[in-house]
């Protein structure tokens, strides 16, 4: 089949769509460069034109994974025609995703575990979930639904805290039933670190 000629910054985004979903399927360890270049109908050089390896198209692909990410959850929390309590829903319904999609990447579904890549991805979404968490945080205070001095503090503290809580519990959070259920259980204690009425951050505790 003919190569289709494409500009260079078209045919270098095809490379990153390519590859993310790739690792989402078959999980970094199993996703080789010339499994990306021949997805897209390319050859060796036209990838390592655009790219010099697979570590430098997976960060690139971490990094517009994570943007995606924080642009749906801005969405969420910051979409004034829900409740704000209707808004921290949906905002869990997207960290739900996140981490179905981390697990995915790392190979954490299948057992190859790559720890590196899980702690890489980890880290990433949760240095730019502060803002957006804080963004929301700012506005409850605003309205005195919620009441903390410092809500940078509190954003970080809540994000991490939870992320900790996650790891400590041991519980493998690899798929919609078990993270919904770890999360049912903290929105109690969200609530009393934010000063705010416990009806606020429930979630129902899936039956199952």
């Amino acid at each position: 089949m003919a190569r289709v000629v494409k500009k260079p910054t078209e045919r270098k985004e095809e490379l990153l769509d390519i590859a993310l979903r790739l690792f989402m399927q078959k999980g970094y360890a199993d996703t080789s460069v010339k499994d990306i270049y021949t997805e897209a109908n390319g050859s060796f050089g036209m990838f390592y034109h655009h790219f010099k390896s697979k570590e430098e198209i997976f960060e690139a692909s971490m990094d517009k994974y994570v943007n995606l990410f924080i642009e749906r959850l801005s969405e969420a929390l910051l979409n004034e025609k829900l409740s704000y309590k209707e808004r921290y829903r949906t905002a869990i319904d997207h960290c739900i995703e996140l981490l179905d999609g981390r697990d995915k990447l790392s190979g954490f579904e299948r057992g190859s575990y790559d720890v590196s890549v899980f702690r890489l991805l980890s880290l990433k979404l949760l240095s730019e979930t502060i803002e957006p968490v804080q963004t929301y945080l700012e506005e409850g205070v605003k309205k005195e639904i919620i009441h903390v001095g410092d809500t940078y503090e509190a954003a970080i503290f809540i994000v991490y805290g939870i992320y900790g809580i996650i790891r400590e519990e041991g519980i493998k959070v690899s798929n919609n039933k078990n993270a919904a259920f770890l999360l049912s259980k903290l929105s109690g204690l969200i609530a009393r670190v934010l000063g705010s009425d416990a009806v606020i951050f429930e979630i129902e505790e899936p039956n199952f």
